[in-house]
């Protein structure tokens, strides 16, 4: 198991509500290339969003391309590319006040995609897709991150050798790529390449763990349903942190407080949180009135629009009172909402 990587992961990182109004929307962006030919761009392909099926954009003539999305919430990128190439979706992010950039899209030709299923022995459908769900990652190194992508093919290799990694819930496997980028099952760790792949993982959603004896990786959540292949790619996925560094605000707990109100019944108060989620999380909320706790709820909810219940104790007199909310996934990061909301008379 690879406790310490989630204990390191899970310190302390808890993302505050912004003091002023957050804009509605940021943007991704990066550019779409040949898996293993990083000089060969992908014009024409549309990147659209799973969870948002009105939305697109077109790469261009160097693969790149541009798309604005809505703030605060769980997207899952994919391309939808021109004959030749197959469809690749990228891990799924939640959407933190800043614009994700160089979320490139590792995409495999005919020619690779037919040599990796046949290696790895993935059970194809009559459309020629997995039957299940295949994630592939990088652990990559930090110099690849926070640069431009001349820069980043340079540093190829991107990978970090002497890396595990795991998934949570737990899946079999992985199998990690040799320096010669292929899958091989006699390898116990990654190489100099980085490549990690699950190739039967059931449909639901991933937490993906990396350790390493000196190096710590940001974790990566994956969406995974039948015929989907998740490729988790440089400079995300499993990225490098600098010593003290914690993961980006966008790699973490695809969840957040969407609605909050209170009522009064029969059985007395309470304060009711929607959350909606992305993946499995743990919900920690402590009501405060007049710096008193007045409240507590924990739960943990799966995916989907959820309403934590938050009893008020009888003393708690009524009006002005704060919930905080603590989400946790399942790496053990955090992320944190306080909001204000009016107690009812009892």
């Amino acid at each position: 198991m690879l406790a310490g990587a989630i204990a390191a992961l899970g310190g302390a990182l808890l993302v505050a509500p912004p003091a002023a109004p957050a804009a509605d929307t940021v943007t991704i962006s990066g550019r779409a290339y040949t898996f293993n030919h990083m000089s060969d761009y992908i014009e024409g392909a549309a990147i659209k969003v799973r969870e948002l099926p009105g939305i697109s954009a077109i790469t261009d003539a160097n693969g790149d391309y541009e798309l604005e999305v809505p703030d605060d919430s769980n997207v899952t990128p994919y391309i939808d590319p021109p004959a030749g190439w197959n469809e690749i979706d990228l891990q799924t992010f939640h959407t933190r006040g800043e614009d994700i950039e160089n979320a490139n899209f590792q995409t495999p030709a005919d020619a690779e995609y037919n040599a990796l299923a046949a290696i790895l022995g993935v059970a194809i459908d009559e459309n020629g897709r997995p039957q299940e769900c295949v994630v592939v990652t990088t652990v990559s190194a930090r110099n690849v991150r926070g640069v431009d992508y001349e820069t980043f093919h340079e540093r190829t290799p991107h990978g970090v050798a002497g890396a595990t990694a795991e998934a949570l819930p737990f899946l079999d496997g992985p199998i990690y790529f040799n320096e010669f980028v292929i899958p091989d099952r006699s390898e116990t760790e990654s190489s100099e390449d980085g490549g990690i792949i699950w190739e039967t993982v059931p449909a639901g959603t991933y937490r993906f763990v990396a350790e390493h004896p000196t190096t710590r990786f940001a974790p990566f959540l994956a969406t995974c349903a039948p015929g989907r292949i998740v490729n988790a790619n440089p400079p995300w996925g499993m990225y490098e942190l600098s010593p003290g560094e914690q993961p980006l605000g966008a790699s973490i707990v695809a969840a957040s407080v969407t609605g909050l109100s209170a009522d009064s019944g029969r059985r007395g108060r309470r304060v009711l949180a929607e959350i909606e989620s992305g993946e499995a999380t743990r919900v920690n909320a402590v009501l405060r009135k007049g710096g008193k706790r007045v409240g507590h709820a924990r739960v943990d909810i799966g995916t989907g629009t959820k309403t934590v219940k938050v009893p008020v104790r009888r003393k708690a007199g009524k009006g002005k009172a704060t919930l905080s909310v603590r989400l946790r996934d399942a790496a053990g990061d955090r992320v944190s909402d306080d909001r204000r909301v009016r107690l009812p008379r009892r």
